[in-house]
């Protein structure tokens, strides 16, 4: 999945492996890069006919769709036809589209248009394409976790590229700092389990980072309110935190108050000002946690 995958639990390697096959398998049939894979083919088939799926393969897609609808469609799975039709995120060559590409395109971007059956899903209109970058780590982490917890682990520790789950162990987690090399901040999680969903403007961009890969959808276009969102629960949630964390990062600061209590988590956002904003509207229970005093001030 071209991204940091860690996982540890108090279990025999070989049960380790196991869990490392789940990834290779999500991979290859969720891969939008990869025409053989269902969102491959879902995209190629886009206004033309549904493609037969299983209900445990749709699982995803409903996810994704009933998110889509409960943030009015701020988060999108439709976003593809821009992220990956356009931009060329993820892809050898990429571009930074003009305004008019864009306003073009993103007619295209309508989680409304995912026609979803018991065993089937279409693209209701062709040119369409499915995006589950911002799921698709989450919920292959929920798939490891709950695995391993099948087979018997009361310890566990994944990272699938920002995407963390935590059980049975007083872990630290490093919040990357945005703007040098080290950290922002040090979270000691709880023994109970615990999710942490990390989105960022630092990682993929084109040219430089106001043209990072975290679009909004609505205005075909990048937000800058943030350079840096975590969010942090108390609870195995990590398909819902993974889709939150991309809604968060396009939410304005004085609405954020609403947008974690909606999903009861905790916030902390970094801005390019280097001002971190933490709220933790919903008490969720964390151990510790150390700030980095690199910050002009906390709010």
């Amino acid at each position: 999945m071209s991204t940091e995958l860690i996982i540890e639990a108090n279990l025999p390697k070989k049960v380790l492996f196991e869990a490392l096959e789940l990834t290779q398998t999500f991979e290859a049939n969720y891969s939008a890069y990869k025409e053989s894979s269902l969102v491959g083919q879902i995209n190629a088939l886009a206004g033309v006919r549904p493609l037969q799926c299983s209900p445990d393969e749709l699982d995803i897609f409903i996810q994704a769709k009933e998110i889509a609808q409960k943030s009015n469609g701020v988060f999108d799975p439709t976003i593809g036809v821009l992220s990956q039709g356009l931009y060329g995120f993820g892809k050898e060559k990429r571009k930074i589209p003009s305004k008019k590409e864009l306003q073009e395109k993103k007619e295209l971007v309508n989680y409304k248009d995912i026609i979803i059956t018991d065993d089937s899903i279409m693209l209701a209109k062709k040119g369409m394409m499915l995006d589950l970058g911002a799921i698709g780590k989450g919920y292959i982490a929920d798939k490891i976790y709950s695995f391993l917890e099948t087979k018997g682990a009361s310890k566990i520790l994944i990272n699938v590229g920002g995407e963390i789950l935590t059980k049975g162990k007083l872990y630290r987690v490093a919040i990357k700092n945005p703007f040098t090399e080290g950290n922002t901040a040090v979270v000691v999680t709880t023994k109970e389990p615990m999710t942490l969903s990390t989105s960022g403007d630092y990682e993929r961009f084109i040219s430089s980072q106001k043209n990072h890969h975290i679009l909004d959808n609505i205005t075909a276009s990048q937000n800058h309110y943030y350079t840096s969102i975590t969010l942090l629960k108390n609870t195995r949630d990590a398909t819902m935190l993974d889709a939150v964390a991309t809604i968060a990062f396009n939410t304005k600061e004085r609405e954020l108050e609403l947008l974690a209590q909606e999903f009861g988590v905790a916030i902390i956002a970094i801005k390019d000002t280097k001002e971190i904003y933490f709220k933790n509207f919903t008490n969720v229970n964390i151990k510790n946690l150390e700030m980095y005093p690199f910050t002009k001030g906390v709010i």
